[in-house]
């Protein structure tokens, strides 16, 4: 009897050891739950298409500039081969709304001695309130329109409309040349440097900045006169 209770209780030890092995394998195979899908190494998690901000870049206004009052910056044409329409250029066209400024220019202009018309005058000039009171500081001071036109702007405009332009050469002259054949564009001043240049017992600053406030004025009035009368 001894002998079969020995190989007995060696089968029930051998059957104890296994038991736990199958139990884990079978809870494992019940696991049948949603997994979590494992995440891409090279895209976050919250990785998604991109919407244009509020600094994206919007359209702008022909000329390049948000201002539009009388002293907003345009652009110059740049000259063809052709004749310039000289009129049909940004401030010829504001001139041209504003009767009254501009018969009021042209007297200036021709007692200035001026041979051009209104609208070569305001050629090159960055808006019109810079031309009015470049106009209006050559009458002032006696300054030369043509010496202060080209002083501000690099620009020349003979009464035949042909346009040229100051070009720095190397030994540091400048000279008039064709503005398709400038090389090295002679640098500019504002209207208070051109004064001073032109016209050294003056004060610069202190006049343009009275200049450019009774031209900001006159274009105003001159702009309401106009718009009553047509």
């Amino acid at each position: 009897m001894r002998n079969l209770r020995v190989p007995v209780a060696v089968a029930a030890l051998v059957s104890l050891s296994f038991t736990p092995v199958f139990a884990g394998q079978h809870g494992n195979s019940g696991n049948h739950g949603p997994s979590t899908p494992p995440v891409h190494p090279n895209k976050p998690p919250n990785a998604g298409p991109k919407s244009a901000g509020p600094n994206s870049s919007g359209p702008m206004n022909d000329n390049g500039s948000k201002s539009h009052g009388p002293n907003a910056t345009t652009s110059t044409p740049t000259p063809t081969n052709g004749p310039i329409n000289f009129a049909s250029t940004p401030l010829g066209v504001k001139l041209t709304k504003n009767t009254m400024l501009q018969s009021k220019l042209t007297t200036n202009l021709t007692a200035l001695g001026y041979q051009g018309t209104v609208f070569q005058a305001a050629y090159g000039f960055k808006n019109l309130g810079q031309f009015v009171a470049a106009t209006n500081v050559s009458k002032n001071l006696g300054i030369p329109f043509d010496k202060l036109k080209l002083q501000m702007t690099g620009l020349a405009v003979d009464a035949t409309g042909n346009v040229t332009k100051a070009n720095l050469n190397p030994d540091g002259t400048v000279s008039m040349v064709d503005p398709a054949k400038v090389t090295d564009a002679a640098p500019t001043k504002s209207l208070g440097q051109s004064i001073q240049t032109l016209k050294p017992t003056a004060d610069g600053n202190t006049t343009a900045n009275t200049a450019s406030k009774e031209a900001e004025s006159e274009i105003e009035q001159t702009s309401k006169g106009s718009k009553k009368k047509s």
